[in-house]
């Protein structure tokens, strides 16, 4: 991670974005009641998928803002080695 100002960029940046996105969802939970309250399911169910996926991405801007902040690096995924079976042999075809 560099060193001195840059390195607070990101972390600023994320606080910021994480404070309006749970603004968002705040709002968002304020729409679905008055939704519910004036009878409108089709809205209630659009909120509810959108506060579903809006918390996740909460959850996984707070999961970055974390590391971020303790200066961990990011693991890259482990690399598995797959056995390749295509159901042919490797012989060419006999004649």
């Amino acid at each position: 991670m560099p060193v001195g100002r840059s390195r607070w960029v990101p972390i600023g940046f994320m606080i910021v974005w994480l404070t309006f996105w749970a603004s968002a969802i705040l709002v968002a939970v304020w729409h679905m009641g008055a939704a519910a309250l004036g009878g409108e399911p089709e809205a209630v169910i659009f909120l509810v998928v959108w506060i579903a996926a809006a918390g996740f991405g909460l959850w996984s801007g707070g999961h970055n803002l974390k590391r971020l902040l303790l200066d961990e690096k990011s693991s890259p995924r482990p690399v598995r080695n797959h056995d390749w079976n295509d159901g042919f042999d490797d012989k060419p075809p006999s004649s």
